[in-house]
């Protein structure tokens, strides 16, 4: 079997992580890579485990919008199905099996099975484990909920042969598009085509923040680079499911050029912590020339907190415990 190759790749995440620390993009990109191997150093497969590490706000995320596609399916077969009942059969098995997991720590064995965030680091959790289970099932019900009465009335003339398939994460190579040749991540999470309009739809748990419609102004450029649907054409939709509120917008050609200027602007910062500056290499410079942000409020949120501890102790003292 050919030896997999860590190919350049951008994204609106990658980006984000590399803005705000650039040593935890070296780990999820570069020193975390080959952590499956037998023969990976000790530090790789640590990095590679701790790449998979999640935490309650992104769980219940998950859980959120897997249930509320449930509910979606099911709607559009004419099924009358509630909220208990979506939590039931979709929510709460997967919560179950990710505290499950993350508790019982599989993930020593299993590297990609679910570690939370909360128990792996347990001194910067200020709630009891009943208390994140509760605050997690109070979210995921109240997104359904408000996904019963405020979205799906906006959804219900939608038939599954107006829906665009989109290539998830977890099943084959996610969903991308090439912008000079380099592959570009962008994974809506809902697209539907109502008369020659394409509307581009992201569920969003958490609350609002001005970067998601620059997450969605990406997408619409998947639209047109992929799918060569003009912005004229694009509609975009953020349904923040836990406040049970929505906002739509277009979007216009000037802004798709930003969008472009963003991630070569991007890209140009990256590759200068590549070997060469060379993204067709994609060989990462030593791990000391990755700054560490220093700033302990970040650092203590941070999957890779573990195997930065040393190096922010000597730096910042007693203000790393």
């Amino acid at each position: 079997m050919a030896k997999l190759q860590n190919v350049f790749s951008w994204s609106h995440s990658a980006s984000g992580d590399f803005e705000l620390c650039r040593r935890k993009r070296y780990w999820s990109k570069y020193g975390a890579w080959g952590g499956w191997e037998r023969d990976a150093t000790v530090e790789c497969k640590t990095a590679y485990r701790l790449n998979k590490m999640t935490n309650r706000f992104c769980l219940y995320g998950i859980a959120a919008e897997d249930a509320v596609m449930w509910m979606l399916k099911q709607f559009q077969q004419g099924r009358e199905v509630t909220v208990q009942q979506a939590y039931d059969q979709v929510a709460r098995p997967l919560l179950r099996q990710a505290w499950d997991e993350s508790k019982g720590k599989t993930w020593l064995k299993r590297p990609k099975a679910s570690c939370l965030h909360e128990h792996y680091y347990p001194q910067f959790c200020d709630l009891e484990d009943l208390e994140i289970m509760k605050a997690i099932a109070k979210v995921v019900n109240a997104c359904l909920e408000n996904f019963q009465q405020d979205v799906w009335p906006r959804l219900k003339h939608v038939t599954p042969d107006m829906e665009i398939p989109i290539a998830v994460v977890g099943k084959g190579d996610a969903e991308h598009f090439l912008l000079g040749g380099m592959k570009i991540y962008a994974i809506p999470d809902y697209v539907y085509v109502e008369d020659g309009s394409w509307m581009i739809v992201d569920w969003k748990s958490g609350s609002e923040k001005e970067e998601h419609k620059q997450q969605l102004k990406l997408y619409a450029l998947w639209a047109k680079v992929k799918h060569g649907i003009p912005p004229e054409r694009v509609k975009l939709r953020l349904e923040y499911l836990q406040q049970g509120t929505h906002h739509e917008f277009s979007v216009t050609e000037e802004d798709l050029a930003e969008v472009i200027s963003y991630i070569r602007e991007s890209v140009q910062d990256m590759t200068q912590y590549l070997e060469d500056g060379d993204i067709k290499k994609n060989i990462a410079l030593p791990k000391p020339e990755w700054d560490l942000c220093y700033e302990m409020s970040i650092c203590r949120g941070c999957s890779f907190f573990e195997l930065c501890r040393r190096e922010l102790k000597d730096a910042l003292g007693n203000e790393v415990d």
